[in-house]
C-alpha cells in the first residue's frame, strides 16, 4: 500500500475534532464554568492543564501519524484508548457518549489501517 487510504484522512479529522473537544473542555474548566467540578483552584487548574496537554498530544500525534512512524502509531493508539477509558469511567451521559464516539472512531480506523501505518514509507512516494 503506497497510497494513503481515505480512512487515514478521516482518522486525522476525527483526532482534530477530539482535540477541539478537549480544548473546549479545558477552557470551560479553566474559566470555572463547569457546574459539576468543585471550586478548588488546584483541581480546576490541574484539570485545565491536563486537558490542554491532551490537546497538544492529539495535535502532535495526528500530524506525525501521516509520516508512518511506529512509535507515533503506538502512542496514538494508546492515547485514544486511555481517553476512551477516561470517558467511560466518568459519570456517563449523552455528551459523554458523543465524546466517546469521537474518540473510538479514529481508534478503530487506526487499528483497521495498522499495516499502512507500520509499513516503512517509500523514498519519494510521500509527496504529500
Amino acid at each position: 500500500m503506497t497510497h494513503q487510504p481515505r480512512s487515514v484522512s478521516i482518522a486525522f479529522v476525527f483526532m482534530l475534532l477530539d482535540a477541539l473537544i478537549w480544548l473546549t473542555f479545558g477552557l470551560v474548566v479553566a474559566l470555572g464554568a463547569h457546574p459539576a467540578l468543585p471550586d478548588v483552584p488546584l483541581v480546576r487548574w490541574s484539570m485545565a492543564v491536563l486537558s490542554l496537554a491532551v490537546v497538544g498530544a492529539l495535535l502532535g500525534l495526528s500530524t506525525s501519524l501521516r509520516r508512518r512512524n511506529r512509535v507515533t502509531y503506538v502512542l496514538a493508539v494508546s492515547l485514544l484508548a486511555v481517553l476512551s477509558l477516561v470517558t467511560l469511567f466518568d459519570d456517563f451521559g449523552l455528551v459523554d457518549l458523543a465524546v466517546l464516539a469521537v474518540t473510538v472512531f479514529p481508534l478503530a480506523l487506526l487499528l483497521k489501517d495498522r499495516a499502512w501505518y507500520l509499513q516503512a514509507p517509500q523514498e519519494g512516494g510521500q509527496g504529500r
